[in-house]
């Protein structure tokens, strides 16, 4: 079966560029379409994530994977974080528009893509923190279908409280360290703004019990970046959702750089559940 990928750009929010791929068998018509979420200090071309692209087109699905506008990866080098001016100036607001912007893409009458894709048929998947951009974003945008969220991270409001409001302010931004490069990245103020502006939006605390769509929830029972009970106290909240634990950490067995030709054998798993429920 062939499987072709084109990388492409949209306008993003801010002024900053949403660069994505769309991987597809292109002998095929009206695909159901994926958009994966990438996380926190994430991006669409980290580890395997062409792998599972890959192997999501092989079933038949039109997937697409894309940097947020704000991610700190460039255009011009998409292997990793280079722009921490605009990594710092991030928010869950501008990630929720460049969702919004690439559901535009996807539904508009688009001359190229449109007879690959089926518009009307559209699950979003998230790993870590892009699983609560997900979610917030299927609670609050009718075309999406479905929602499936790999370590999902549910308490968004942590991400907002990385430093006590007082010291924060006074400085103007904190500082995030990457455990895999030792980097350093700013984040301003203006994040913890956004979040104290947008709670009753981003809260999904308190929003999840009135999500009525398909929910898959995939997680690590190692996981010891998003614990494993957060996912399960989702699933009594939000009866109908499926739970899915398997004995893995918070990337499935996956790193930067993946020069394997395989997934990992949890990723696999995880890909194939996922596979399975978007086809329902």
């Amino acid at each position: 079966m062939s499987v072709f990928s084109e990388e492409l750009i949209i306008p993003g929010s801010r002024d900053l560029p949403i660069t994505f791929d769309v991987t597809f068998n292109p002998d095929l018509r009206k695909c159901p379409v994926v958009i994966f979420c990438h996380g926190f200090k994430g991006f669409k071309d980290w580890g395997p994530w062409n792998l599972v692209a890959e192997k999501f087109a092989s079933a038949g699905f039109f997937f697409i994977k894309f940097n947020f506008s704000h991610n700190g990866v460039s255009e011009s080098d998409l292997s990793d974080i280079t722009d921490p001016e605009a990594f710092g100036k991030n928010t869950f607001s501008t990630e929720l528009e460049d969702l919004g912007l690439l559901l535009d893409w996807v539904t508009s009458d688009n001359e190229i893509y449109r007879h690959y894709m089926d518009q009307e048929n559209i699950t979003l998947i998230g790993h870590s923190r892009g699983a609560g951009i997900a979610l917030v974003k299927t609670i609050d945008d009718e075309r999406v279908d479905r929602v499936i969220c790999w370590a999902g991270a549910y308490n968004l409001k942590k991400f907002a409280e990385l430093e006590d409001d007082a010291s924060w302010k006074e400085r103007g931004f904190t500082e995030v360290k990457n455990a895999r490069t030792g980097q350093v990245y700013p984040i301003r103020y203006d994040f913890r703004k956004d979040y104290l502006e947008h709670t009753e939006t981003l809260d999904l605390t308190k929003r999840l019990n009135i999500i009525d769509k398909p929910l898959l929830m995939i997680h690590g029972e190692n996981d010891d970046v998003s614990p494993v009970s957060n996912a399960r106290k989702i699933h009594e909240v939000v009866s109908h959702a499926l739970l899915v634990t398997i004995p893995a950490n918070h990337t499935f067995g996956a790193s930067h750089p993946w020069e394997e030709k395989e997934l990992p054998d949890a990723l696999d798993q995880v890909v194939q559940a996922s596979i399975e429920f978007a086809q329902l």
